[in-house]
């Protein structure tokens, strides 16, 4: 994935449409926009937005006003970027287009992927492009080599590479992204409750976190995240190192990962899948 074929499409789009989750990254990429001349509308997700002031307000549940918002717009691109919590029985009450399109999905699909790519046909039926903020902010894509003080032994790449293979057959049986592995042993494997709750349940001392994206990931819409937290999680377990997809992973706020790992003796490295084989 080249950072600079993607920035190329940034100057043809004039306005983006965003939806705004928690965190910092919607706010870099409004900056980003701004420096580029672009305009951006954001809807904000209620009990999840954070970092910034959206121009309007939705909750999960209320996709068809969020969709009549955009349109009010005039707005023909979208990214949607930012955690979400798990959300409360009322933030998912749906509206009718909602309604309409989860039960739809019900009836054709399961798993996370299978659900964005619904997701992503409904809003390209609607006359929406969906974009990746990686096209905005390539900077936040995991770079490929370790990137804090201390490298991995030789006995952790053979897990990483264990770790590479694993978690791309859970990613393809659209499961989950991560796994983690000690000793030449996969002893945990993520689930939908996703990958803090696995470092949290299963993380130990010695072990490494190995995070990949599925191998038929929309890469627009769910691309594996690590940031601060994760490293803070895997330092609490005395983990030996995170292990990340290069130029298909983010990693957010890059400088204080880098931090929390050094001052942990945490190694943070990018791979290829090429590097398990």
């Amino acid at each position: 994935m080249s950072a600079g074929t993607e920035k190329s499409l940034i100057p043809e789009i004039k306005k983006l449409g965003i939806v705004a989750g928690s965190g910092g990254i919607p706010k870099q990429l409004i900056d980003a926009c701004k420096a580029q001349n672009i305009q951006t509308y954001v809807i904000g997700i209620k009990g999840q937005t954070d970092h910034v002031v959206p121009d309007s307000w939705g909750r999960i549940g209320t996709a068809g006003k969020m969709i009549r918002d955009f349109k009010s717009q005039n707005l023909s691109d979208l990214i949607f970027i930012g955690g979400v919590k798990r959300p409360t029985i009322f933030d998912l009450w749906p509206d009718w287009f909602t309604f309409k399109f989860f039960l739809k999905v019900w009836l054709n699909s399961f798993g996370d992927n299978s659900l964005l790519e619904a997701m992503r046909q409904e809003l390209e039926f609607q006359n929406f492009r969906i974009h990746g903020v990686h096209k905005y902010l390539p900077e936040l894509l995991m770079t490929k080599g370790c990137i804090s003080h201390l490298h991995p032994s030789e006995k952790l790449k053979a897990d990483i590479k264990i770790g590479i293979q694993d978690s791309q057959s859970l990613g393809l049986a659209d499961i989950g992204q991560a796994v983690i592995v000690k000793d030449g042993t996969v002893i945990a494997r993520e689930d939908k409750k996703g990958t803090s709750a696995m470092i949290m349940r299963h993380g130990v001392e010695g072990a490494i976190l190995v995070k990949t994206c599925k191998p038929q990931q929309d890469k627009d819409l769910d691309l594996p995240t690590i940031g601060p937290n994760t490293v803070q999680l895997c330092a609490d377990k005395k983990m030996a190192g995170i292990v990340g997809h290069a130029g298909y992973s983010l990693l957010v706020d890059k400088d204080l990962a880098v931090k929390i790992a050094d001052e942990n003796n945490l190694f943070l490295i990018g791979v290829t899948i090429d590097d398990a084989y």
